[in-house]
């Protein structure tokens, strides 16, 4: 009766996703609400200011932010794209385009987070043949342009898109000297 009771615990404690949430805030740029099962993790982007995983449920997030002026002077010496926030979105989602196979894109939705603006989308493709579901967010904030990246692969979609969307719905831009749960220097 012991091992029946051991292994349902053990069952049910890897088998469910817990709502239970932890802020955290990044170099007093920004905040974002993350699921109590993810840890900090290291060399899933070198460019991400925020890295988060949980590899056994194959569940990851990555946020990266770039300081709007050097994306907009970048711009200005190209005229294939605007030096804006459109501008910005079009080059990463055409990177995604060209690095993935079989890739599936919905409508990028024009959309507000937290009073920031914001586009929203998201893919499936193959990665190393493997097949992933991505569910990406730009933002514009006020110096700085950031990129939500959070991705499981594809057959536990429909698990995580309840958690993928409240991650991204919480992220918020702050300023110096409010306080957080977490810091991450």
């Amino acid at each position: 009766m012991k091992k029946i009771i051991a292994l349902c615990l053990f069952v049910s404690l890897f088998s469910c996703t817990s709502d239970k949430t932890e802020t955290i805030t990044v170099k007093n740029k920004y905040s974002v609400e993350l699921p109590s099962f993810l840890s900090e993790a290291k060399g899933l982007h070198n460019q991400a200011s925020l890295q988060y995983q949980n590899a056994f449920k194959e569940f990851y997030v990555v946020i990266i932010d770039e300081p709007k002026q050097e994306f907009m002077d970048a711009a200005k010496t190209t005229a294939e794209f605007s030096p804006d926030f459109n501008g910005y979105s079009q080059i990463l989602r055409g990177s995604l385009e060209a690095s993935l196979k079989e890739a599936a894109f919905t409508d990028t939705k024009d959309t507000h987070i937290n009073g920031l603006n914001a586009k929203t989308f998201s893919l499936t493709g193959k990665m190393d043949e493997i097949p992933i579901f991505y569910d990406i967010a730009y933002v514009e904030g006020k110096n700085h342009f950031y990129q939500i990246v959070i991705w499981t692969i594809e057959s536990s979609k429909d698990k995580f898109r309840e958690p993928m969307d409240k991650i991204i719905a919480s992220f918020k831009e702050i300023g110096s000297g409010k306080s957080s749960d977490r810091s991450l220097k």
